[in-house]
């Protein structure tokens, strides 16, 4: 079975291959008639799919967010690629895996080996002095399984398998070289904070293969329920003082800068403020790489919502 990915379809190929159904709708089409309007990815890219015969038979097979076994051919429309199927299963494991199928295989992840990344952390976490090394340690340990794969967010930066570990190792590497210029400022409460600013998100973000919001996400958020992990956590260990707890909680309460942007308050001391922008740092830097990358276009991109202008891409 010779599988293709989304990055070497060919105009007029015939392809099969593993994808996720991120999006699924029965829809008519001007005769009456019905079909399926479907939006596939995998880890190189995303294209739409049209199934236009056997809807009958093969629409119940299958829901929006399942990864999918698909034999289809390659057309256009409105000059972009456009995939015409013409079989599509649910695909799992035990039906598909000798022939290759994965779901991690269908996830854009990062770049660097998530072991790699992890023990990059740890490095980060060795310089942390008791007693916040013991804290952070401890809510690591618990969350490690997720911290390693999840995504950063869901469609904001680093939307990808390994995203959120990723983001972590950076902006506590970030921090501890710019910490030298700011000897006032105390760098384990800073470490602790970048490590634990997002910790929420281990309960805010679900485990779908296509990840989207909890239901505790949507109602509470990811902020107060990082903060709520933290305090409990600290209260279990019973060694934090409670002056440094203060400040952590408003670390993690502050961290997106104003109450604008979801913050429940705004950075009041130095190292709230450090944490605020290495953050943001990181995170713009990703979204502006990200979109330039994925634009079509040679000089400029399209008008960029988020940054509010089209980007120079020479």
């Amino acid at each position: 079975m010779k599988l293709t990915q989304i990055t070497d379809f060919k105009l007029g190929r015939s392809i099969q291959g593993f994808f996720i159904c991120k999006e699924k709708h029965l829809r008519f089409t001007r005769n009456g008639d019905l079909y399926l309007d479907l939006l596939l990815s995998d880890a190189t890219g995303v294209i739409q799919g049209k199934m236009w015969d056997l809807v009958d038979e093969f629409q119940d097979r299958f829901n929006g967010g399942d990864p999918v076994a698909i034999k289809g051919k390659v057309g256009e429309f409105n000059e972009l690629q456009q995939l015409t199927v013409t079989q599509i299963n649910l695909a799992s494991s035990h039906q598909y895996g000798k022939y290759g199928f994965s779901p991690e295989l269908l996830l854009k992840s990062v770049d660097e080996p998530l072991d790699e990344l992890w023990s990059r952390l740890l490095e980060i976490l060795k310089s942390i002095k008791k007693p916040l090394r013991d804290l952070v340690s401890a809510i690591i340990n618990e969350y490690a399984e997720k911290i390693r794969t999840m995504p950063a967010s869901v469609n904001h930066h680093h939307p990808v398998r390994g995203g959120f570990l990723k983001h972590l190792v950076t902006t506590g590497e970030m921090a501890s070289d710019l910490l030298c210029h700011y000897p006032a400022l105390n760098s384990d409460l800073i470490l602790v904070g970048i490590i634990l600013h997002d910790i929420g998100k281990v309960k805010s973000i679900n485990d779908d293969l296509i990840p989207s919001h909890t239901d505790v996400g949507k109602l509470i958020g990811h902020i107060v329920i990082g903060r709520d992990i933290v305090m409990e956590t600290a209260r279990a260990l019973g060694n934090i003082p409670q002056e440094t707890l203060i400040k952590l909680e408003h670390i993690i309460l502050s961290h997106q800068g104003s109450p604008e942007k979801g913050s429940a308050i705004l950075p009041k001391f130095p190292e709230a403020l450090f944490v605020h922008y290495i953050d943001q740092l990181d995170g713009r830097i990703t979204l502006i790489l990200d979109a330039i990358e994925k634009d079509p276009n040679t000089n400029w991109t399209g008008y960029q919502s988020i940054f509010k202008s089209e980007l120079y891409k020479k």
